[in-house]
């Protein structure tokens, strides 16, 4: 383990590698968040960022409760009702009663809603190959790989930290 020569936190060690990579990954959080702000508050009809995560789940997994989004957005029943509520205003979703459950809807995404969420996807990749025009698919795909594997393992490393009884408290 490699420990950087000046720590963040005065007194603390500090693994220079991972310290790195999670400020890396903080930068890229940050350029991200800049396009979606680009994107997604341009005005009338203009998509949140919650909104654009609801309608790609749809457009991911098909027609589902809302529960089952919450669920994959890890947010809870509530919030997405909610937006549900909105999406369906703004015809971007559809609902309909579940025929194995009649208290509870089905959610589908609208042609409008697949359309908005499209476009909005289509001038992020656009924007992200002109940034990255030096890298080749081949080196894209790689680093497209390393993300999600440094992804899904802090989402399970902070399901272990859930998981985990807190003592002395």
């Amino acid at each position: 383990m490699q420990l950087a020569q000046q720590p963040l936190v005065p007194g603390v060690e500090r693994d220079a590698a991972a310290q790195e990579l999670l400020e890396g990954v903080s930068s890229l959080i940050r350029a991200v968040r800049c396009i979606e702000h680009r994107h997604l508050s341009g005005g009338d009809g203009a998509l949140r960022r919650s909104d654009a995560s609801v309608l790609k789940v749809l457009m991911k997994d098909g027609e589902q409760r809302g529960g089952e989004i919450a669920a994959k957005l890890g947010v809870d029943a509530s919030v997405v009702s909610r937006q549900l509520t909105a999406l369906e205003a703004d015809g971007l979703v559809s609902r309909r009663p579940d025929p194995a459950d009649a208290r509870v809807g089905l959610v589908s995404l609208s042609a409008q809603g697949k359309a908005r969420l499209e476009a909005m996807y289509s001038a992020y990749t656009q924007q992200l190959r002109t940034a990255l025009s030096d890298l080749d698919d081949d080196a894209m795909v790689a680093a497209a790989a390393t993300l999600q594997r440094v992804a899904v393992a802090i989402t399970e490393a902070n399901k272990l930290v859930r998981q985990t009884p807190r003592t002395g408290e």
